[in-house]
């Protein structure tokens, strides 16, 4: 049976993706050594599905839309950066949503219900909202990465208009995953 890798995603403008690049390029300089993540990649993860069976799609898609019925658009912020579990040990590295980030936990919490009334495992951490724009296997010391993540002025970067939620697809190449959508939950204006 055909699985596809999969996850549940908020996706940003190619204008906040590029201020969002310009301070990844600070990062770079400092740790070469880190896995960064392709501007074109860079979205709000809600909820990692994994390998998922290619006939559970459909029924995965119309649980989203179940899940998130009702809920309205709304506006997040992007700024500030930082690293999970720490900036001495990362093995992420991210930019912040500085507001917005609770509507954004709601999002994952009713997402989160939803897929578990198919049986999806649930996450084994809690959500928080952030944009990946690194990785580091093992979660092994860089040297200046900490010391730039403390030192680095990320003030706000932009807003993004949360208006619908994506069903993604991530296939693994060698030069890095290539992300496209599966299916889209529109968020839509009550009355």
């Amino acid at each position: 049976m055909e699985s596809v890798r999969t996850f549940v995603a908020v996706l940003i403008s190619e204008d906040l993706k590029r201020r969002i690049a310009l301070i990844q390029e600070e990062f770079k300089k400092v740790a070469p050594e880190v896995k960064w993540v392709g501007e074109g990649n860079f979205h709000i993860t809600v909820k990692f599905l994994g390998n998922v069976e290619r006939e559970k799609l459909d029924r995965i898609a119309g649980a989203l839309s179940d899940a998130l019925s009702g809920l309205e658009p709304f506006e997040v912020e992007i700024g500030g950066a930082g690293a999970f579990p720490s900036a001495t040990r990362p093995r992420v590295v991210w930019v912040g949503v500085t507001s917005g980030a609770e509507q954004l936990r709601d999002v994952a919490s009713r997402v989160e219900n939803g897929l578990g009334k198919l049986g999806l495992p649930p996450e084994d951490k809690s959500f928080k909202a952030h944009i990946t724009i690194g990785r580091v296997k093992d979660g092994r010391r860089v040297e200046g990465l900490d010391k730039a993540l403390k030192t680095a002025e990320v003030g706000d970067l932009g807003s993004a208009q949360v208006d619908s939620v994506a069903l993604m697809k991530s296939d693994l190449r060698r030069e890095g995953p290539v992300y496209s959508v599966i299916s889209e939950v529109r968020l839509l204006k009550n009355g």
